[in-house]
């Protein structure tokens, strides 16, 4: 099946060129210079993936994805000359899965898409798949469809919150160390390991009472992370 990449950049030359090499690995392709006109064409434009510049004339790229982030959760790869700590946890906080500082090389953007195209298509259940379903305190969590719930409420998360809620409950009770968690859910070998703190986060505001003070995703100071299901309730599961 032939994927669409949503581009949304201004730059004229920018935007042609990563279409070239794009439409070259055999994508289709879609380009915006606006997130105005983007967000406007999105239901038509049935993208599989959008690569996102932040500085955008009108609305930038940033409130861009909070926006498109409450309507899908399809891989968002940035893509754009503002490379400090602050942007790339803005970009991450707001649901973005991958981040690429200009000026960047082809093969690393190819590679980064293919890699986010692979995960997020291959999370879909199989017809007729066996559903499995942990339940922790007022959650569901469905490894299969990577669906959780709360109370019968469904709750947004990214492609990558989910991965990583998959293994931190698969590994239940383990102290797991960032480099561990990023090896084993980012399956990178280079990178800053620093974004699973941001994501860490980013779950706990979602399933905690009390994010400072979490009961699922403890930390262990020196050790690292691991989940915890409540009193009672571990191995909660329906097949």
């Amino acid at each position: 099946m032939k994927h669409t990449i949503m581009i949304v950049e201004d730059n004229r030359e920018m935007s042609d060129l990563i279409v070239i090499f794009l439409e070259q690995e055999g994508f289709g392709t879609v380009v915006f210079d606006t997130a105005e006109k983007a967000l406007e064409q999105f239901p038509q434009a049935h993208a599989d993936l959008i690569i996102l510049d932040i500085n955008l004339p009108g609305m930038d790229g940033f409130e861009f994805l909070n926006i498109i982030r409450k309507q899908t959760q399809i891989p968002v790869l940035i893509l754009t000359a503002r490379t400090s700590d602050q942007d790339v946890i803005t970009g991450l906080g707001y649901g973005a899965d991958d981040f690429i500082s200009k000026p960047f090389s082809s093969a690393i953007v190819i590679a980064r898409v293919r890699a986010l195209l692979r995960r997020s298509t291959g999370t879909a259940a199989p017809a007729q798949s066996t559903v499995h379903e942990v339940r922790f305190g007022p959650f569901a969590f469905d490894s299969s469809s990577f669906i959780l719930t709360k109370d019968g409420v469904q709750i947004p998360l990214s492609m990558r919150e989910c991965r990583l809620l998959d293994y931190l409950i698969k590994t239940a009770g383990k102290n797991a160390p960032p480099e561990t968690i990023y090896n084993d859910v980012w399956k990178n070998t280079y990178g800053d390991v620093t974004i699973v703190g941001v994501y860490i986060q980013r779950l706990r505001r979602k399933i905690e009472t009390d994010p400072a003070n979490p009961v699922y995703i403890q930390t262990a100071p020196g050790y690292g992370y691991s989940f915890h299901f409540p009193s009672g309730a571990e191995g909660d599961k329906a097949k």
